[in-house]
């Protein structure tokens, strides 16, 4: 859903549209650290082929990256997690229409506040079953087997990626409550936060 009509919305004050602002900026630093670990990805993934097409001319060059689908399956995590909470503020999620096209901005208005009420909650859960697997992988020292990397690092990203969708499925709910814009639309825009 985008914004709510004119005649059911509502402007943030100074506090609260500060809170926004904060929130939708964590988003987008999310979003931008997610599209480098796209880069690092596609840089990896060409790394793979190049090595793997010297390696059929000398035996000099061994025919792979041992931990390039390991570290890149931590990157695509990353990505998508970090990337999850600027998509969601610019509402570019995919989602079923089908429901709310049919529906009056009331109806819509409650199901925005279900929606994101048990997101909210389930992204809650996320970021703590990931921080308790972060704090549990330093306390045992646990790595993984390929290449010792240890695991809090990735565990950290997830919970970090976790934790700003959480607080954006907790911006959404406010926004939805309080009948404010649910979508920034600088954000859809691709611009820069403003006041």
């Amino acid at each position: 859903m985008t914004n709510l009509p004119s005649s059911l919305k509502r402007h943030p004050g100074p506090v609260l549209g500060r809170f926004l602002r904060i929130a939708d900026a964590l988003a987008l630093a999310g979003g931008q650290v997610a599209m480098g670990c796209l880069v690092v990805i596609t840089l990896l993934m060409l790394a793979q082929v190049g090595v793997a097409f010297l390696s059929k001319f000398t035996s000099a060059v061994r025919g792979d990256i041992p931990v390039a689908w390991e570290y890149g399956s931590y990157l695509m995590g990353a990505t998508f997690l970090l990337g999850s909470a600027v998509t969601l503020r610019a509402d570019r999620h995919i989602r079923l229409g089908v429901v709310i096209q049919n529906c009056g901005p009331s109806v819509v208005r409650v199901l925005e506040i279900l929606s994101s009420a048990a997101a909210l909650a389930f992204t809650v859960y996320l970021t703590y079953a990931f921080g308790q697997g972060a704090q549990r992988a330093v306390l045992m020292g646990t790595t993984s087997i390929s290449s010792q990397t240890p695991l809090w690092i990735p565990m950290s990203v997830f919970c970090i990626g976790t934790g700003l969708l959480a607080l954006q499925f907790a911006v959404r709910l406010l926004c939805a409550v309080m009948r404010f814009d649910l979508v920034n639309e600088a954000l859809r825009a691709g611009g820069e936060i403003t006041e």
